[in-house]
């Protein structure tokens, strides 16, 4: 009887192992293959060139060679020194792109996507989801951002998001971590007063007081992703607003 019990034990056990063996073999597949497709991506849709006058950098994408590859595409963010290299893309949901890559195959690591709610990065606050993947690709570099002195850097403080029709800057003025809630990717305010309260709230929650004020007039970008991996409920959550 303790025989075939030590046996029944190996079995299950060796069948866990395999399951998640299978597991990590797919997630690993999944990163490989998303950064493929990203490496790919900035071969064919971007041009980074040196204003010889200026001498700054020029970073020009090609919105109507990447929106034929993806019509959902409705932009590119870059961040923190461009670890945050990527096309934002839009569904009908916030579930679709979860789980799939740039060419809409199947992937575990998904790709940067904007709210579904959100009408275009006009609105009041636009908010961009990308898992926190652990080899730092999507939004996995967010964790720099709660790192010590990592706003010493100035660049550091500036998203910068790229449109068919414009480039646009934003500042950063709150970051923090907090339980999967719904309000801070609250998309449409109905008075002044409501976004006003909802600005009050998120810089009040920042840790760090970045000393830069914020209204009702300006356009805010907000960043979310997991705190840490697993079926974690934490999110990591930065804040930004428009200010080119």
């Amino acid at each position: 009887m303790k025989k075939k019990l030590k046996i029944i034990l190996i079995l299950i056990l060796l069948s866990l192992f395999s399951y998640f063996f299978s597991k990590v073999c797919i997630f690993t597949l999944d990163m490989v293959k998303n950064k493929h497709i990203q490496k790919y991506l900035i071969k064919e849709v971007i041009n980074v060139t040196i204003n010889k006058d200026t001498n700054e950098e020029e970073f020009k994408v090609d919105f109507p060679k990447l929106i034929e590859k993806n019509k959902d595409t409705v932009g590119w963010i870059r961040y923190n020194n461009d670890k945050i290299n990527y096309p934002v893309v839009k569904s009908t949901d916030n579930e679709y792109y979860l789980s799939k890559s740039f060419n809409k195959t199947n992937n575990k690591n998904g790709t940067i996507f904007m709210d579904f709610r959100n009408k275009s990065f006009d609105d009041k606050n636009v908010v961009l989801f990308g898992h926190a993947m652990l080899d730092g690709s999507m939004f996995g570099s967010l964790t720099d951002v709660f790192k010590k002195d990592f706003f010493t850097q100035d660049a550091n403080n500036y998203i910068k998001i790229y449109t068919p029709n414009k480039i646009l800057t934003y500042q950063i003025f709150s970051y923090y971590t907090i339980e999967k809630e719904e309000y801070y990717i609250t998309t449409d305010f109905s008075t002044d007063e409501e976004f006003q309260n909802f600005i009050s709230v998120i810089t009040k929650r920042s840790y760090k007081d970045f000393k830069l004020d914020v209204n009702t007039d300006d356009k805010i970008l907000t960043l979310s992703t997991c705190h840490g991996t697993g079926n974690t409920t934490k999110r990591n959550v930065i804040h930004a607003k428009l200010i080119k």
